[in-house]
């Protein structure tokens, strides 16, 4: 079986694609292949929080930063087995950079590699960035980096028996598999509304929930919100005035709450530390708020029904 799990930062793809792993492999032959290449000190500490999080599911860890098919070198790796790749997006990053030097033959190396590796491997899980729904305009460089990315997770898409998107920790099952891992419904307490920005998704909630402009507080970086209000609006700036002033962020809210997200985690990482801290933050407290919420996807003024 061949997946692909793909999201934004902080959509919870990686915790979605452990927990499938551990759900079709045999419990026995369970392999993590660590690709990242630490540069800084945020990396270090992102690969702690995933190695802690893996912590007790089985995995056996392998770090294979630039070729695949040298696992199976490696007699005590099984090719039976499980094999959670994580992340396309850094493997493909150490092949086209290596040494400093830019390789824009990457693309057809990594598709080798690729299908190289699942002929051999019994089962294959993908997780991969999604890098692709922002409006700037980046070098050259960075530009053919999005592109060949692209062709691989359309490559690893064609092969995959099921294809998932994850945000906020909610799967939208793209092909195949809607049934995996898809818990009994228990009753929620909020309401989550998200979506890119300019999509309708404020003007959804209000119609959907019968709200009035007294019923909604508008979230904004330099002030706390209403806590009052029946619909919390842009609770992404809410994070945003959070960490600014190094507080925690509430977790009771009001039943039935209702809250609007904007989805800022589908763009190139910013190079500006604050930005990505706030990315991180925020996509951690909207999968928090998440669990306890039905939620639907806005796009274009249509609303889907998020499960996890």
């Amino acid at each position: 079986m061949v997946v692909f799990v793909f999201g934004g930062s902080k959509s919870g793809k990686s915790n979605f694609a452990q927990n499938l792993s551990v759900e079709i492999s045999d419990k026995k032959n369970l392999y993590y292949v660590a690709t990242m290449i630490p540069c800084d000190g945020e990396d270090e500490l992102r690969i702690k929080k995933h190695i802690e999080s893996r912590s007790g599911l089985g995995f056996k860890t392998i770090e294979c930063p630039y070729n695949l098919k040298e696992i199976f070198e490696d007699k005590k790796n099984i090719p039976g087995g499980t094999f959670l790749v994580e992340s396309l997006t850094s493997l493909l990053s150490n092949i086209m950079f290596k040494n400093g030097e830019i390789d824009f033959n990457s693309w057809e190396k990594l598709k080798e590699m690729l299908g190289s590796f699942v002929a051999r491997a019994k089962n294959c899980v993908f997780v991969c960035d999604s890098i692709f729904s922002d409006a700037e305009s980046y070098g050259m460089e960075t530009e053919a980096f999005r592109h060949f990315l692209a062709n691989a997770s359309s490559f690893i898409c064609g092969l995959s028996d099921i294809v998932v998107e994850v945000k906020n920790g909610y799967a939208n099952f793209m092909k195949g598999g809607n049934k995996i891992l898809q818990g009994s419904e228990r009753e929620k307490k909020y309401f989550f509304v998200t979506g890119g920005a300019h999509n309708g998704k404020l003007e959804y909630a209000k119609k959907r929930f019968c709200l009035g402009s007294d019923d909604v507080c508008i979230c904004k970086k330099d002030a706390e919100p209403d806590f009052s209000k029946r619909c919390i609006a842009y609770l992404e700036n809410y994070i945003w005035f959070c960490m600014k002033n190094k507080i925690q962020p509430r977790m009771d809210w009001k039943k039935d709450t209702v809250f609007v997200a904007t989805d800022i985690f589908c763009g190139v990482v910013p190079m500006e530390k604050d930005l990505r801290e706030w990315r991180e933050k925020t996509g951690e407290y909207f999968q928090m708020i998440a669990k306890e919420s039905y939620c639907e996807r806005v796009c274009f003024g249509l609303a889907q029904e998020m499960r996890g």
